[in-house]
């Protein structure tokens, strides 16, 4: 996969102090959607792991498949939080970089 980070994602992820993992969940009952977070993780076996403008990214097979596209474009917006778009469509908005477990 390919991602490229706009720079107000770039000035917002310098201040991780892990990798950032993108994770994507299949979550719900009857109606199942994919839920997605940016959390600061370490990397598994099985993770895809991508350098990006100096920072470490953290994907799994599941996520990526649920993301559907082989770009990925990471943005930030002081109002919306951080935004992860394909070419095809807003994957999720509203985002906010925090702890897996906190």
């Amino acid at each position: 996969m390919r991602i490229k980070l706009t720079k107000e994602a770039v000035d917002q992820l310098q201040k991780a102090t892990r990798p950032v993992r993108i994770n994507g969940e299949l979550v719900g009952g009857c109606g199942m959607t994919v839920e997605y977070a940016l959390w600061l993780d370490e990397a598994t076996p099985q993770d895809q792991v991508i350098q990006v403008e100096g920072m470490t990214l953290l994907l799994d097979p599941e996520t990526i498949a649920y993301i559907g596209s082989e770009a990925l474009t990471i943005d930030y917006r002081p109002q919306q939080g951080f935004r992860l778009v394909t070419p095809e469509q807003i994957v999720a908005y509203g985002l906010s970089l925090k702890e897996r477990w906190g």
